[in-house]
């Protein structure tokens, strides 16, 4: 009896202590709950295009609520240190997640994840489309391959799991070229650059290096020149010409906030600015341009506050999350260029900018408007894209109009 009465208050006390934890962490969140809402709003309005269908919005609604409540809860920092901690003391290399299903820590010390294998006739069939477009209006197209984390399917990740990042981009480039499309591939121009792993992508982060990106801007003025007729000075993105100033231990990238700074460790992060004088008009999302010196328009600097936490998403210092951004460069005699981007193209616009009149760049998951009829009120001389090798999702190649 005595036993079976142990037992009883044992549930007791564990169901009594589940309740509390319960009860205290919806009141946490109760008291977040505006930070909630926010986290809410953002990630519904890049998770879900304008004008999608009602179950999509419906799904898409869920997903954001989810990441947004467990981003809400309180202590959740200190609860993925703990796990982050228990991972490392069993020098597990692969680490369950939700969102991305595993995490792995390569023999650089990184933490990735690995790309599934994608179906592509629909992405290409839609870049096709958006060229034969700009054909009839009698603007150019280049499209620009950046890279993922992992150099080769195998070399990083455990033997029994493929990484498909490369073979998706190769059979992209590939059937582009096929196609008489112009194509710049950087990944074997960044692998063979001379920068290791750890110098080209950041440990706990998916994006490419400030310093990978201004070293590829450098290849892309090179090809627009060649080919564009463009008139970027070709010393202009040499590494002499800029100041690096190095934050050591500085940033948390968004893998490494899902195992925490225990098991992934912290990033330094360099900032790069021009040494030269500058003079930069900068307009977001339709609102009156800022002008000043690049340090001031161009970079947002709440990014690399030193008060704000270290998981602030520091790359975003160069300007991002924005339907279309407008760089006026009114020191450059002339070129206009049209970028379609995803994250890693946020440096590179930047850069991009101080050797151009007029960049615009748009992100098609927030921009409403056909892509191919703004280019042909704006009359660049090129639209290029620039996708990284994780980036072949339908929300991404939607160059239509959007309903509001």
């Amino acid at each position: 009896m005595l036993g079976m009465f142990n037992e009883k208050g044992k549930e007791k006390v564990t169901g009594l202590v589940f309740l509390l934890v319960i009860f205290f962490m919806l009141f946490g969140m109760l008291l977040h709950f505006r930070g909630i809402g926010s986290e809410f709003l953002t990630a519904y309005r890049e998770g879900v295009p304008a004008g999608a269908a009602a179950p999509e919005r419906v799904r898409g609604a869920v997903s954001a609520l989810d990441g947004a409540v467990n981003a809400g809860a309180p202590a959740r920092r200190q609860f993925i240190e703990v796990y982050g901690l228990a991972q490392l003391a069993m020098n597990r290399k692969i680490v369950i997640d939700p969102n991305y299903g595993a995490l792995y820590k390569t023999p650089y010390g990184q933490i990735t994840h690995a790309v599934e294998e994608k179906y592509l006739d629909v992405h290409l069939s839609r870049t096709y489309d958006l060229v034969n477009a700009l054909i009839q209006e009698r603007i150019p197209f280049l499209y620009v391959q950046a890279p993922f984390k992992l150099p080769d399917a195998h070399s990083q990740v455990p033997l029994t799991v493929t990484d498909h990042s490369n073979s998706n981009a190769d059979e992209f480039v590939e059937k582009l070229v096929a196609a008489n499309v112009s194509c710049l591939d950087l990944r074997p121009l960044l692998w063979g650059s001379g920068m290791t792993q750890n110098q080209l992508f950041y440990d706990t982060d998916h994006h490419w290096t400030i310093d990978a990106a201004l070293y590829s801007v450098g290849r892309i003025a090179e090809r627009l020149n060649a080919d564009y007729g463009f008139d970027i000075d070709p010393e202009l993105f040499g590494m002499d010409n800029y100041n690096r100033e190095i934050y050591r231990n500085f940033y948390v990238g968004s893998m490494g906030r899902r195992v925490g700074r225990l098991y992934g460790g912290v990033d330094d992060f360099t900032l790069i600015t021009p040494k030269f004088g500058t003079d930069i008009s900068l307009s977001e999302d339709g609102r009156p341009p800022a002008r000043g010196p690049f340090e001031e328009v161009v970079l947002n600097r709440e990014y690399i506050d030193e008060g704000a936490p270290k998981e602030t998403n520091r790359y975003a210092v160069y300007h991002g999350d924005n339907a279309e951004l407008i760089f006026e460069n009114h020191l450059a005699e002339g070129g206009k260029l049209l970028i379609i981007k995803d994250s890693f193209g946020i440096p590179v616009y930047s850069f991009l900018s101080l050797g151009i009149r007029e960049v615009r760049a748009i992100d098609v998951r927030l921009f409403s408007e056909d892509v191919a009829g703004y280019a042909a009120g704006f009359r660049p001389d090129a639209v290029m894209m620039i996708y990284n090798a994780d980036c072949f999702s339908d929300v991404m190649f939607d160059f239509g109009e959007k309903e509001s």
